[in-house]
């Protein structure tokens, strides 16, 4: 079975044959906190950066030739086994799959609903899983989770019970999850398709962040609900803060945020 990035690669690549045109490279950029490639038409995707283990001050063997390629040759790289070709080749898949989503605006069910609303809490008290430390999140889970887990391998962050959650190294602390959310910085850092067999109790799963871009249909059909992301509206805004070091905080007024549904799983 194919892995849920060789799917994603899959559908990007062919899905692509109904756009006119594709625009050429205009910057890729590898910076510290997130990566981004620019399209010619002012299309831009983003893909989180891993942290890179480089001894010298070339962080990328490649480097110059990168903005040089066509687009498709680009997505292909979200497949690559090098942590920070594998965040090019996101941010590539994420700025075509944009292309795509505005191309066939009938075929998703865009929401606005914020994506914590999403979550089935009710009056139950679920158990919550997080792949990848979403800050923001943490309080609001607090407050109506029975257990909020964390997985997430920054070496900043120790294993154990603090802070009335659970950090772990594991995704098999997953196993009895109600409710699962997965930043899309995930795909680029981790095994996606082992988060969600590791999770096979939960009842929801969700993926956000400004990462997770790429066309949604895979991901469905795995089973999840909702991908959250974020369309880049002001392109020079967001270039800015990214190349000047910024993270999520920094660009993400520069874009609009939308949740994109499961039509075969939620009645939203």
């Amino acid at each position: 079975m194919p892995t849920l990035s060789e799917e994603i690669v899959e559908e990007v690549q062919k899905r692509s044959a109904s756009l006119e045109d594709l625009p050429g490279i205009r910057m890729v950029a590898i910076s510290l906190g997130y990566t981004f490639v620019e399209l010619n038409n002012g299309t831009m995707g983003v893909c989180f950066t891993p942290r890179s283990d480089s001894e010298s001050c070339a962080h990328y063997p490649r480097a110059g030739t990168l903005a040089k390629k066509h687009i498709l040759d680009l997505t292909e790289l979200m497949l690559s086994p090098h942590p920070l070709e594998k965040s090019v080749g996101i941010a590539a898949v994420n700025a075509v799959s944009q292309m795509i989503m505005d191309h066939e605006p009938d075929h998703y069910r865009f929401s606005e609903t914020d994506f914590l609303s999403l979550l089935p809490f009710g009056e139950l008290r679920l158990k919550v899983g997080m792949v990848g430390n979403i800050g923001p999140f943490v309080p609001f889970l607090l407050t109506h989770a029975s257990s909020l887990t964390i997985v997430d391998n920054n070496p900043s962050l120790f294993p154990g019970f603090q802070d009335g959650y659970v950090i772990s190294k594991n995704i098999a602390d997953l196993a009895d999850v109600d409710v699962l959310i997965i930043t899309g910085s995930s795909a680029a850092v981790g095994d996606f398709d082992q988060v969600i067999e590791s999770a096979k109790s939960a009842r929801f799963i969700g993926v956000v962040g400004p990462s997770a871009g790429w066309l949604p249909d895979p991901a469905f059909r795995r089973g999840v609900h909702a991908v959250a992301a974020t369309k880049i509206i002001d392109i020079s805004g967001a270039r800015r803060a990214i190349l000047e070091g910024g993270g999520t905080p920094h660009f993400i007024a520069c874009g609009r945020k939308y949740t994109l549904m499961n039509q075969g799983e939620s009645k939203l």
